[in-house]
């Protein structure tokens, strides 16, 4: 709970204000909101639901914010004696013209190495391929599953097909799904391979990966699907920020990412 804190007081049964199924403690606004006093006021609205109906619930959280809706967030639970959890995510900053700007702001070693990466991943006779997640999520689940189960997650494929399904319907073309095929598949009948991508506006962020671990070992599959190919997309499409996670933050450091510290708060409701 809450990042493996042990601080949970006992706490069983809760309520997550913030929505850990799509993106983090991500509150959709339209363009032209004013994104502070909304994403407050949606806040405040809805710890007011939680109030009125805290009966039988330990706690409530919010989950992963950052220093904004932090700043939100503590004014409504200064008073219930909150628990706070620190952690981290890693994104790259898009302050680039090109790709080959990214390269460029990199040390010597660390653009030697994205080289050679690249070029592992190339002379496997690996190719990223934009395709339709709506009509490829069956074949793409168990990929994710193989992901899943290494870390732990024992979810079937029917659950990762219906996850794949409701980000293909719920965000439509804001979602981007890349896939990989080997030069030995030119129908793209067999992914290897694949990230899906939510387009929120100037933030992207890269949600989930998955992989056949036999066809992709040794050729760097995961940072060409996970963060050069987002990359060069986000460039060239005029984002400012590619969010990649919060696993692996070593290894995307040294890829040219920066950390993005989210606090997640929780406050017991028993009265």
């Amino acid at each position: 709970m809450l990042d493996g804190s042990e601080a949970t007081r006992g706490w069983r049964t809760g309520c997550y204000l913030g929505s850990l199924g799509r993106a983090p403690a991500m509150v959709a606004l339209s363009p032209a909101a004013e994104a502070g006093p909304v994403r407050a006021a949606l806040l405040e609205a809805g710890w007011k639901l939680v109030l009125q109906q805290s009966e039988g619930l330990d706690f409530a959280c919010f989950p992963l914010l950052d220093d904004e809706l932090l700043a939100a967030v503590m004014p409504l639970v200064a008073a219930d004696d909150p628990v706070l959890v620190e952690s981290n995510e890693a994104f790259v900053p898009v302050s680039y013209d090109s790709f080959a700007g990214y390269l460029a702001a990199q040390s010597s070693s660390r653009r030697e190495m994205i080289r050679k990466e690249q070029r592992r991943f190339q002379a496997a006779g690996l190719r990223v391929v934009e395709v339709d997640l709506s009509a490829r999520h069956r074949e793409l689940a168990p990929l994710l599953r193989n992901v899943e189960l290494k870390y732990g997650v024992a979810g079937t494929v029917e659950d990762y097909e219906n996850y794949l399904l409701s980000i293909a319907r719920t965000l439509g073309d804001q979602a981007i799904c890349l896939a990989v095929f080997g030069d030995d598949d030119p129908h793209q009948s067999e992914p290897v391979a694949f990230t899906v991508i939510w387009r929120q506006d100037k933030v992207w962020r890269v949600r989930c990966w998955g992989c056949d671990y036999e066809r992709t070992a040794g050729t760097y599959s995961y940072f060409n699907l996970v963060v050069y190919e987002p990359v060069r997309l986000a460039i060239e499409a005029g984002a400012q920020r590619l969010i990649l996670g919060r696993g692996s933050l070593e290894a995307k450091l040294a890829r040219g990412a920066e950390l993005l510290r989210l606090t997640s708060v929780a406050v017991s409701l028993a009265r």
